[in-house]
């Protein structure tokens, strides 16, 4: 078996909520913009977004903000909210 089959048969997916909305991601650990692009793929650089959560692994809900990550599990919830320009 080949090295890159080995890594594909072993690679985890999560199926998490953003905004009501399912996506899948293919890592535990996810940051802030992962969690933004996910809910907003064309955003702004200018506007400032907040993130909230809850049903993680580890902290188990809270707000992530720029720069933070949080350890998710099977169906952690996130909302993602555009506060407005920068």
């Amino acid at each position: 078996m080949s090295e890159e089959h080995t890594e594909a048969v072993h690679k985890k997916e999560y199926k998490i909520i953003v905004n009501g909305g399912a996506a899948t991601v293919d890592k535990e650990v996810l940051s802030f913009d992962d969690v933004v692009n996910i809910a907003f793929p064309n955003r702004d650089p200018n506007t400032v977004y907040s993130v909230s959560y809850e049903k993680a692994k580890d902290p188990k809900e809270g707000e992530l903000l720029p720069g933070q990550s949080v350890t998710i599990k099977e169906n952690t919830e996130f909302d993602v909210d555009d506060t407005g320009k920068s």
